[in-house]
């Protein structure tokens, strides 16, 4: 059994990790000062090596970032593709309910991250999501254009959990206009924390995130770099991609709903008006 490996966090919404670790590693633990609702850990190994997939009081979702792999549990044996690098194609991913054990034997070199949140438990077995799956969605203008889907959704197998990817061209900007959800207003905003995951294409690359709220008691911006993650309990969060480099960004949101509803920073929503 490989052993869960710990992550450094550099500043209070900022974890900076090594893309080249190895294992199970803890990035975003269960009970945590800053996340009450999304943990998340990063599974590597190498081709031909095992690890079991389980957790008692959470359900899981599991996206496959780059390789391939199988997946043994109940009745199923799955083979998953997956992609080579994470911007090359839309993922395989998997829900597992809690109490469930998966087995996962990885075919090539592997990537997976593993968001959780507490889930009642109920006689289900896990849950496949294949890139066909995937509804692609064409989102933003201009230099916030962007790619994003649904990978587990609000219809989706969970019971909480709400998962995602978005694919950022070099230079443009993601989370536009900028929004929050962290508030529960009926039918205008819903509670939802988030954890982000980002790669770069080239590694080398970098970004930008910032996260703030219309107070401004709390308003930061950090670089990010390839492998890092942001953490995102409260506040409006957008980011952009540099300038040269193409931006992966992997979310795992879960809180008070399943369902999200943003709310938009009153000072910028008119960008949206440029869909129009």
């Amino acid at each position: 059994m490989l052993a869960k490996e710990k992550i450094r966090m550099e500043k209070p919404r900022l974890i900076r990790h090594s893309p080249t670790g190895h294992g199970m590693m803890e990035i975003v633990p269960e009970v945590d000062p800053v996340m009450k609702f999304v943990s998340m850990n990063l599974l590597r190994l190498n081709k031909g090596e095992k690890y079991s997939l389980k957790n008692i009081d959470r359900e899981l979702g599991v996206v496959i970032v780059k390789g391939s792999c199988n997946a043994i549990g109940g009745s199923k044996d799955i083979k998953l593709k997956g992609r080579k690098e994470p911007l090359a194609d839309w993922p395989y991913a998997l829900y597992i309910p809690p109490a469930v054990e998966v087995s996962i034997t990885a075919l090539s070199d592997l990537e997976m991250v593993v968001y959780g949140t507490p889930a009642e438990k109920r006689d289900d077995d896990f849950f496949v999501i294949t890139p066909s799956d995937c509804k692609v969605l064409n989102i933003g203008n201009g230099n916030w254009t962007l790619q994003g889907t649904f990978v587990i959704d609000a219809d989706g197998p969970s019971q909480n959990l709400i998962v995602g990817e978005t694919h950022i061209p070099s230079g443009n900007w993601c989370s536009t206009p900028p929004h929050s959800h962290d508030t529960d207003i009926p039918g205008k905003q819903t509670f939802l924390e988030e954890v982000y995951y980002f790669r770069f294409k080239p590694s080398q690359g970098f970004g930008f995130q910032g996260i703030y709220t219309l107070d401004r008691s709390l308003d930061e911006a950090y670089i990010i770099r390839d492998g890092d993650i942001t953490l995102i309990p409260r506040g409006m969060h957008p980011n952009v991609a540099g300038p040269g480099y193409e931006m992966y960004m992997l979310w795992g949101m879960a809180g008070h709903s399943k369902e999200w509803i943003p709310f938009e920073d009153p000072d910028h929503n008119w960008i949206g008006s440029l869909l129009d």
